[in-house]
């Protein structure tokens, strides 16, 4: 039962429409399934990384993190911001029709997997969970409930990653195809935007 729980768990975590889904998304749609799929799971990792630590030493942790809340935030907003300007220059910049979606910027497995990590603040929500599970002082506990938040995080990034591309093949053309690149951008710049403005 506590399996299922962290699979769940991990599923509500990923379904969350924010910068990273955007990514992924707009992997989906410049760079094709695979690429969409690394970014995916770089995000799956981040959280099985996070579910571990705060499974291993979550109070602790979610203590540390909320003292310096103000700094993570800004940290990661302003990450966020730049790498949504860096989107937006690489779906802006001419280009001709055959390098629309070959030649730009390109977020992997490890672009997410960082990205996820910039923002430490996820741990508390883990930090929180992990009192509904029966933890015990056996250290393998902490990586064995991490791996169904991974199980529960990864289909749902996956999902994304498919609707990038579905997108991508239903644009009429490399107009289009600019136009949703460069939303996305600008919606990845209005969350890193809003997160500095809260932080500051």
């Amino acid at each position: 039962m506590d399996e299922l729980r962290a699979l769940l768990f991990g599923a509500t975590i990923a379904a969350a429409i924010g910068p990273i889904a955007l990514l992924i998304i707009h992997n989906g749609m410049r760079h094709g399934l695979a690429a969409a799929l690394a970014s995916a799971t770089g995000v799956a990792a981040a959280d099985f990384v996070y579910a571990v630590a705060a499974f291993t030493a979550g109070s602790q942790l979610a203590g540390l993190l909320a003292r310096e809340q103000r700094l993570f935030g800004i940290t990661a907003s302003a990450a966020l911001v730049g790498l949504g300007l860096w989107l937006a220059w690489g779906a802006l910049r001419p280009q001709d029709a055959a390098a629309v979606n070959t030649d730009a910027p390109r977020i992997g497995f490890r672009g997410t997997f960082l990205l996820t990590l910039a923002n430490p603040l996820t741990i508390a929500l883990f930090a929180a969970f992990s009192g509904q599970l029966a933890l015990s002082a056996r250290w393998t506990d902490a990586p064995y409930f991490a791996a169904f938040i991974f199980a529960g995080s990864l289909p749902v990034q996956a999902c994304y990653a498919l609707f990038g591309v579905l997108v991508r093949k239903l644009a009429p053309g490399p107009g289009m195809m600019r136009a949703l690149n460069l939303a996305s951008s600008l919606g990845i710049i209005a969350f890193g935007t809003y997160g500095l403005i809260r932080a500051i």
